[in-house]
């Protein structure tokens, strides 16, 4: 007979196999997960640009290209082959011709980051063609159509096959900008400055320079004007003299003017009276103020104008006297100016706005012309107390808007606001400076660099 211990032992002994058994057929039903060989066969890898380079030259000989790379913020030579690849922004094909310095590109490059494998135009490029510009040189910011930009050392900043300094970009001088939202890239001058020396113009001395279209200055002697390039439409008149003369003005360079070829017997001298509105305003007639409480003489032909009085708009523009005694009428708030003869005669005198207003004569047909955005300036504001000094580079003439201030070392009054100074010296290349002088009641003390000889770049 079996013992009821033995029974005990013999039931456990059958249910442990009963839960292997089932263990084991359990996991023999279980499917095992398949191996993927390739778990990333649907996903393509693409190598990004390495940076985003600005061209600033081109060997074509030597097959050599130097970028200013804007990530690092350097400049850097790379070798490029027939095999290199360059696209468009809209990927067409472009030949190494085309490629411009100034422009941008993505740029891809071999292993060892000294060849370029690929390169397109960068597509989130700002681009602006044709235009001005506005150069901050102390804040290192520049505004291009109402939009300001920062700008490095290492901006690309080309002139007429020369790197510049982003200063010597005068005021009417049209670029081709480029850069990114905030940062400023490349500046191309398209449409430059080049500069007018008169001689032989004594007899003018003490008159008025008139450069159509851009500006009225006083005649002065040792002259030196920095103008736009292309042909410039120049007058110089005095009381006893006359002579206008067209020159053609190359970018860069200086163009002598011999104003004695010019010169004529001034035609005669008008009586002009003023009616201005609201009384007590300030009167500038060629840049000087005037008193208008009586009539004015002036010779025949064009003089600049500006009235001025705090709480209203300035007026300013060209007067062209036409017969012996016009009367100007200058209302402020609406910046009109009619014209009307004392004797109640026609009166070919004129006043043209270069504000976009201009006025007719009595008999209603307007003869004169719009002086353009520069035309007329009123009198410069200085600070008699202190001083400009220019110390370098020695030797140099020293311009400033036109006018000779001396040799390098020179010091002269301090004028506040935008000023054009211009460096000259002979056997050298001329640069010109865009600068403006705050009224900090400060001396200042200029160094530029040394001018470069005629023919080296």
């Amino acid at each position: 007979m079996i013992s009821e211990e033995r029974i005990s032992w013999l039931v456990m002994a059958i249910l442990a196999i009963s839960i292997m058994v089932c263990i084991s057929g359990c996991s023999t039903s279980v499917k095992k997960p398949a191996v993927t060989e390739q778990p990333n066969s649907q996903v393509t890898y693409v190598k990004g640009a390495d940076f985003v380079g600005v061209v600033k030259a081109v060997d074509k000989e030597a097959l050599r290209i130097t970028m200013y790379n804007t990530s690092f913020e350097g400049t850097q030579e790379y070798a490029y082959s027939g095999a290199t690849e360059i696209f468009s922004k809209n990927d067409r094909d472009m030949a190494v011709d085309e490629v411009e310095i100034g422009e941008a590109f993505e740029v891809y490059t071999s292993d060892d980051s000294s060849r370029i494998l690929k390169m397109k135009q960068a597509s989130d490029l700002i681009v602006a063609e044709d235009t001005v510009v506005s150069i901050d040189s102390e804040q290192k910011r520049l505004t291009v159509q109402d939009v300001t930009y920062a700008y490095s050392d290492n901006m690309v900043t080309y002139s007429n096959g020369q790197y510049i300094d982003p200063m010597e970009i005068a005021s009417g001088d049209k670029v081709t900008f480029r850069g990114v939202r905030g940062q400023a890239y490349s500046l191309v001058v398209t449409r430059g400055h080049g500069y007018i020396k008169p001689v032989k113009y004594n007899d003018f001395v003490g008159g008025t320079l008139i450069v159509h279209g851009e500006a009225v200055l006083p005649v002065s002697k040792n002259m030196l004007l920095s103008v736009p390039e292309g042909t410039q439409k120049i007058t110089m008149a005095s009381d006893s003299m006359t002579g206008t003369a067209d020159v053609q003005v190359k970018r860069g360079q200086v163009t002598t003017l011999d104003m004695s070829k010019f010169a004529v017997q001034s035609p005669d001298i008008a009586k002009v009276k003023f009616k201005i509105e609201p009384e007590g305003a300030e009167l500038y007639i060629n840049g000087s103020l005037v008193d208008y409480s009586k009539a004015i003489k002036l010779r025949y032909g064009t003089h600049s104008i500006q009235v001025v009085l705090e709480g209203y708009q300035d007026y300013s523009g060209i007067l062209n006297v036409k017969d012996p005694n016009p009367t100007i009428k200058i209302s402020l708030p609406q910046e009109t100016a009619q014209v009307e003869s004392d004797d109640s005669s026609k009166s070919d005198s004129s006043v043209s706005s270069n504000k976009g207003s201009s006025s007719g004569n009595s008999s209603g047909n307007s003869s004169g012309s719009s002086s353009g955005s520069g035309a007329s300036t009123a009198a410069a504001e200085y600070d008699v107390d202190h001083k400009v000094t220019v110390s370098a580079p020695k030797g140099a003439a020293v311009y400033v808007d036109g006018t000779y201030k001396g040799e390098v070392p020179c010091s002269f009054t301090k004028m506040i606001g935008k000023i054009t100074l211009t460096l000259s010296m002979e056997g050298y290349t001329t640069k010109s400076y865009q600068l403006e002088i705050s009224d900090d009641s400060q001396d200042i003390t200029w160094s530029f660099p040394e001018l470069p000889k005629k023919g080296v770049g």
